[in-house]
């Protein structure tokens, strides 16, 4: 295999699960953040509020006394970290002669008042930090224009202009404390100042005593009129074409669109039928085809289904998005697939244990026929994670909801708990729900209940896993893992190698803890076989085949060894680099069960294929479990690899921030380059498990290798190099040997 063979589909590995992820979110951030809200971000030049800081900063409390030059350093600091946030542009009214645009005021919309330390943040930690839920999902203290007039005063950017001196100021109103750019360049008359200039702002004052402040803001932070009507026309015709705008703002739904009507045509091209895709109780729960949540929730089979639900995806995808912030909205969106799909289960599952209790001497068989009418109960569409989002708005809105079409008058008002303004309730979803049963008595009622269970739990904070779990890479990886673990197992019987050296007891827990016990055992019963036969001078050749077998499964041990212990390394790392909670130490461990599970199994499969010469039929079932688990370590893998690329392009993009709402125990450089040494980490264990699974034949169907074929096959390309098998396909010359042309003497 030539050199070229394996570097393209190196290249595409990365190129796919690496750049693309990262580079479209750093472009999404960086649009978000300074071009459609024009945002200034605030945060000190360095990470100095390390631990060993904030432990300072409360003896200095405790003491209350500011003689000290030290404690006046540490005051100087936390002073300045009233400043620090994301500041907005103010809309003024355009002057004569002037220009909206200029000399605008920046009043601060975030700001982070309670420091703590820790690490660098996931992707969801970062998007939370610049985008404000309308719900009581958002943690961090949001200042509302107009609800909190006095705060909003406090901390303001201004242009100032005196003597002829134009610099643009950072005030806090309280204190007086100013943060100041450098005096701007003698500009031509007419430089419209739009934003504010990015760099270190230090104290109005001479004194050196006082922090400075490191501020981002966009570019170009001057420019002229010819250049401003310019930009005026553009915006003007990205505010004429509607659908361009739409896909700018809203990402998330124009994917989710796309998602559900591309896949409506390949099924309706394709002629797939609904029960390839469906859920269903029997498929999911009894043949754990557990990929059918994201299959049934994209299908649909008619026009009218799917016309219906996209306008309704739509519509609340154009009211929530713009809250939530598009990461977060995905990352929802994706987590209550996998809730719904585990609440309508439950829901069966309970439904079943009903139908037996109640069944009052009914036979047998007809008993037996619900049963199976209730398991094989098939649901396609995205109505569950519709209904959810339904519930959302319902509860945001400020005004009542009407669930009935055409009866403009049956409205219901969102009521809340005396004493618990978060805990609201509204009767509207479930009022649609029934209407939308009597009109259409084939939808499932299971499904939209289920939907509505699960939307109540996430405003309400009840039910639905914490956000760094409901993360892809978290929630998808973690509960195929329990539904793999949970995989019943038969236990191989186990040939002992002698009587005197091996009890199969031994060989039993050796193989159970890796095979490792039970190779090194044989190796040491082959040695001595060697030992006592000195006299041969030359092994025979089914010895030297078997020695060879035995050293290629203990150099694939070893292989699978050392990654395994690269990813446990990586792991202990991730939770010194980040939050022990966050979703990139969470979905590492994922991947170090996978593999530790993996490893086990397939060791198991070697020593009774190449040492024990077990029949195919008695190591199936583990070739089955081994292949399930080293798929989940693909599925895991491969999500786990996107969301680090993606959070690495979230700490360049909001660094200034990332440093003031918390303390990385690292640079950015340092930070980045663990997170690269981690990612060929886990793409070295996809590799790895790719060729596995080519090797037992469990390379898998359906929808896994529909969508993970390209890892797969560009993985398995490259394994073959790195982890070239030491067998040779022939040997010459091996064995006693026969003289040619010898003619046997008749005795």
């Amino acid at each position: 295999m030539t050199v070229s063979t394996w570097q393209t589909p190196l290249f595409k590995l990365f190129g796919l699960l690496v750049l693309l992820p990262g580079t479209v979110t750093y472009l999404h951030l960086y649009y978000y953040t300074f071009w459609q809200y024009e945002y200034c971000l605030v945060g000190p030049p360095t990470s100095i509020f390390s631990s060993t800081r904030l432990k300072e900063y409360d003896l200095v409390v405790a003491e209350g006394t500011n003689d000290n030059p030290k404690i006046r350093e540490i005051h100087n600091e936390f002073d300045a970290s009233n400043l620090y946030g994301i500041y907005a542009p103010q809309l003024q009214k355009k002057k004569k002669g002037g220009d909206e645009l200029d000399r605008r005021t920046f009043r601060q919309k975030y700001s982070f008042t309670s420091m703590h330390s820790s690490g660098w943040p996931s992707l969801t930690q970062a998007a939370m930090m610049i985008s404000a839920p309308t719900s009581i999902l958002s943690k961090y203290s949001y200042v509302y224009d107009g609800q909190d007039e006095a705060r909003n005063n406090q901390h303001k950017i201004l242009f100032v202009e005196n003597d002829g001196e134009r610099i643009w100021c950072l005030r806090f109103t309280a204190t007086g404390d100013k943060r100041c750019s450098s005096p701007l360049s003698n500009h031509p008359k007419g430089t419209i100042y739009q934003y504010p200039p990015s760099g270190a702002w230090y104290h109005s004052s001479s004194s050196d005593s006082k922090l400075p402040i490191s501020i981002s803001c966009p570019t170009p932070s001057t420019t002229f009129p010819s250049a401003i009507k310019t930009k005026h026309h553009k915006q003007q015709n990205a505010k004429q074409n509607q659908n361009v705008k739409f896909l700018l703002h809203h990402p998330t739904t124009t994917l989710l669109l796309f998602l559900n009507t591309f896949l409506a045509y390949q099924y309706w091209n394709h002629r797939i039928p609904p029960s390839s895709v469906c859920k269903s109780y029997n498929k999911i729960c009894t043949q754990h085809e557990w990929w059918r949540s994201f299959t049934g929730a994209t299908a649909y089979f008619e026009p009218l289904h799917i016309g219906f639900k996209m306008m309704s995806l739509h519509t609340l995808g154009k009211e929530l998005e713009g809250g939530f912030g598009s990461l977060i909205f995905l990352v929802y969106n994706v987590a209550l697939v996998v809730m719904c799909t585990m609440v309508m289960m439950g829901m069966v599952y309970g439904r079943l244990v009903w139908t037996r209790y109640r069944a009052n001497g009914e036979g047998e068989g007809a008993l037996q026929e619900k049963e199976k009418r209730l398991k094989e109960t098939s649901t396609v569409g995205y109505s569950g994670v519709l209904f959810a989002w339904m519930v959302i708005t319902t509860l945001e809105r400020n005004q009542a909801t009407c669930p009935v079409p055409f009866f403009s008058d049956v409205c219901f008002s969102t009521h809340h708990v005396p004493g618990i303004p978060w805990l609201k309730f509204n009767i509207a979803p479930i009022v649609s729900l029934f209407v939308a049963q009597f009109i259409m008595p084939r939808v499932s009622f299971m499904g939209h209940l289920a939907g509505i269970a699960c939307g109540f739990g996430l405003h309400w904070g009840w039910g639905m896993p914490p956000l760094e779990v409901c993360s892809p890479n978290v929630l998808i990886g973690g509960v195929y893992l329990i539904f793999c673990l949970g995989v019943s197992r038969r236990l191989i019987p186990v040939i002992p190698f002698s009587g005197e050296t091996a009890s199969t007891d031994d060989t039993v827990s050796g193989l159970e803890s890796g095979g490792v016990g039970a190779v090194s055992g044989h190796n040491n019963q082959v040695s001595n076989i060697a030992d006592s036969e000195t006299e041969d001078a030359i092994m025979t050749g089914k010895q030297r085949k078997k020695q060879r077998e035995l050293d290629e499964v203990l150099r694939k041990q070893r292989t699978l060894l050392l990654i395994r212990n690269l990813i446990g390394i990586s792991s202990v790392a991730s939770v010194f680099l980040f939050d022990f909670t966050s979703s990139l130490v969470l979905s590492q461990i994922i991947l170090l069960a996978y593999f530790i599970f993996g490893t086990q199994s397939s060791c198991i499969v070697w020593t009774h294929i190449h040492i024990n010469r077990a029949e195919n039929d008695m190591i199936d079932t583990e070739k089955d479990r081994s292949g399930v688990l080293w798929r989940g370590y693909v599925v895991a893998s491969t999500l786990g690899i996107a969301v680090d690329s993606m959070s690495m392009a979230s700490w360049v993009v909001l660094n200034t921030i990332v440093s003031a709402d918390r303390s990385p125990r690292v640079n950015l450089v340092s930070a980045c380059l663990f997170m690269v040494v981690r990612i060929c980490t886990n793409i070295l264990g996809i590799l790895v498990s790719s060729k596995i699974l080519h090797d037992f034949g469990q390379v898998g169907s359906g929808i896994f290798i529909q969508l993970f074929s390209w890892v797969i096959s560009s993985s398995k390309k490259v394994g073959d190099v790195l982890f070239l098998s030491q067998i040779p396909f022939w040997t010459a010359f091996e064995g006693r040997g026969v003289r040619l042309g010898s003619r046997t003497r008749a005795t």
